[in-house]
């Protein structure tokens, strides 16, 4: 399963996929603020969006007021 994610800065996309790939996700820019995600360790598709979810939360303390939105 893949989740669609939007950040509300554009310049801070690349520093969030490279983040993600860190810890074994793959991520595909499909827009200027926009990118798919996928967690091939994930073994539901539940748990990739709780792991995806909690790594994006982590991911913003470090970037305060950068919104980010996960969809399906």
């Amino acid at each position: 399963m893949t989740l669609r994610l939007e950040l509300s800065d554009e310049r801070l996309l690349a520093d969030l996929m490279g983040s993600l790939a860190r810890h074994g996700c793959l991520a595909d820019r499909i827009g200027p603020n926009s990118c798919r995600i996928a967690c091939p360790r994930a073994w539901s598709a539940h748990e990739a969006r709780l792991e995806i979810g909690f790594f994006l939360r982590a991911w913003q303390v470090r970037h305060p007021g950068v919104e980010a939105t996960l969809s399906a």
